[in-house]
């Protein structure tokens, strides 16, 4: 059962007219602010968390935050509920183009729920668990690979409860982690009762068109399973998925470079490799292999070394469990 909080610092907003579908709250933590745009339907209904930009280099879920925003306010369908929404969780990280926080090195994606009276990193993510988070009914973060690597287009949950807004999500890819790491939205979620997903795609500082309706058309799945859309306004199912079973999805435990030089990748985001399997090597400054990485065990591609240079210590690649095929529900 949600656990019920004790005092909403976002209050609940009365049905708009036309012209009024957008509230901006500004929350000041210091050497930052926060925006959370407050969109309200035609009637009441469950209210549904977007973050974009808790990474500042990846781009994918700030543009869709922004896209679903403009889609449910500027000609707006009929709708009800309620979006708490952020296009730029990490202001600091993302004026830098950094995964990171320049201002005290945090890891926003590490840095929940948050302290109130701690660093920048901390103040944000206190803001976002306390007056977004912790009053919402779904938390969607939407993340990306970053300017540094490649992922595939997957949808993610850990407790059971967000299953149903994954599958209805519709990316093609669904990873079902049985345990989360501290310091993550999701597991802040969790402990508030409230279901939650999060989103990853492709990266490397461009942005796809196909992928960004990918994730618009997700969100908007989602809130039609909600009952949030009519059924005219939701976005068609997009086929079969595949589903990874287990796992944490840490992308900080991949399997790191042990010397420098150049990463030239024999597999892609989303490939199924064996165990034992070349993922890639490293090339010395003569052109030559210097470093082999291989897959320590069957599983699927979830993370890849995108960027050429590295330096020991660099990730090069994570594996999650082998895919099952699984149908559209």
């Amino acid at each position: 059962m949600k656990k019920e909080p004790p005092d909403r610092e976002v209050q609940e907003s009365p049905r708009f007219s036309r012209g009024e579908e957008v509230k901006t709250h500004r929350i000041d933590v210091g050497e930052a602010t926060v925006v959370i745009r407050e969109l309200a339907g035609s009637a009441a209904g469950p209210t549904v968390a977007l973050l974009g930009g808790v990474h500042g280099d990846e781009l994918e879920g700030i543009a869709a935050v922004r896209a679903i925003v403009a889609h449910l306010s500027a000609d707006p369908p009929q709708w009800s509920g309620r979006i708490l929404a952020v296009a730029v969780a990490n202001p600091p990280a993302h004026e830098a183009g950094t995964r990171t926080s320049p201002v005290d090195d945090g890891n926003l994606a590490r840095a929940f729920p948050g302290r109130a009276d701690g660093t920048v990193t901390e103040r944000i993510a206190d803001a976002l668990a306390q007056r977004v988070i912790r009053n919402s009914d779904l938390l969607i973060d939407l993340h990306s690979a970053g300017l540094n690597y490649a992922m595939p287009f997957f949808a993610g949950f850990s407790d059971p409860t967000g299953r149903p807004a994954a599958h209805a999500f519709g990316a093609p890819l669904l990873w079902a982690h049985d345990r989360l790491n501290p310091g993550r939205s999701l597991t802040t979620a969790s402990s508030y009762g409230v279901p939650s997903i999060y989103v990853e795609g492709g990266g490397g500082g461009s942005l796809r068109r196909s992928e960004l309706l990918g994730y618009r058309d997700g969100v908007l799945r989602v809130l039609g399973r909600l009952g949030m859309l009519a059924a005219a306004d939701v976005p068609a199912g997009t086929g079969p998925q595949r589903i990874l079973r287990g796992g944490d999805g840490d992308v900080d435990s991949s399997v790191s470079a042990s010397v420098s030089g150049w990463c030239v990748t024999a597999v892609r985001a989303g490939d199924q490799v064996r165990c034992g399997d070349l993922v890639a090597e490293i090339l010395d400054g003569d052109g030559l292999p210097a470093e082999e990485i291989s897959a320590p065990h069957d599983g699927t591609v979830m993370m890849l070394r995108r960027r050429a240079e590295v330096e020991p210590g660099v990730g090069i690649v994570m594996l999650g469990p082998v895919a099952e095929e699984v149908s559209w529900q």
